[in-house]
C-alpha cells in the first residue's frame, strides 16, 4: 500500500496537473488504495487539507499532503485511533513551526515516547505473527494426520 513515493509516480504516469503539480483526490485515493470518501473524511476531521481546489471544485493534493496521508494510513493500519493520529500530527506540525527550544524539546520528548510505543506495537505484531505461523504449522500437521488416516482406512467414509 505504501510502497510508492509521491514524487516518483507523479510525472512518470502523467497524473500531475500540468499547471501546478497537484493531483486530484481520486488519483491519490487510487494510489493509496483507499476511497476518495476516506480522504474527504480525513479532511473533514482536520487530519489533512488539500493544497487547493481546481476551478471545477476538485480537491488537489501535492506531495506534502500525500506524504501526510501515507503517514495517517500507516498509523491507522497498525491500530492507532484517529485521536492518537491527530495528536501525533499536531506535535509534528508544532515541531516544524516552532521557533523556541523549549517547544522543540517538549515535542521531541513526546515524539520519542510515541516512537517507543510504535516499537512496542511492532514487537507485539511480530509476536502475534509468530503465534499465527506456529498455529498454521500445527494445523497443517493435523491435516496431514487426517489425510494419512484416510489413506490407511482405504478412503472409506
Amino acid at each position: 500500500m505504501f510502497g510508492w513515493r509521491a514524487g516518483s509516480w507523479l510525472v512518470r504516469e502523467g497524473v500531475v496537473n500540468d499547471t501546478n503539480g497537484l493531483i486530484q483526490v481520486g488519483e491519490v485515493a487510487r494510489r493509496l488504495e483507499v476511497s476518495p470518501r476516506t480522504i474527504k473524511y480525513y479532511e473533514e476531521i482536520g487530519l489533512v487539507e488539500p493544497e487547493e481546489r481546481s476551478a471545477g471544485g476538485f480537491r488537489l493534493y501535492g506531495s506534502r499532503e500525500i506524504e501526510r496521508l501515507e503517514r495517517i494510513l500507516k498509523m491507522k493500519s497498525i491500530g492507532y485511533s484517529l485521536a492518537a493520529i491527530r495528536e501525533l500530527l499536531a506535535v509534528r506540525d508544532t515541531a516544524q513551526e516552532a521557533d523556541k527550544v523549549t517547544v522543540l524539546r517538549t515535542a521531541a520528548e513526546h515524539l520519542k515516547e510515541r516512537a517507543r510505543e510504535a516499537s512496542r506495537r511492532s514487537l507485539k505484531i511480530r509476536e502475534d505473527l509468530e503465534r499465527a505461523e506456529s498455529l498454521r504449522e500445527e494445523l497443517e500437521r493435523d491435516i496431514a494426520l487426517c489425510e494419512r488416516r484416510i489413506r490407511e482406512l482405504g478412503g472409506q467414509g
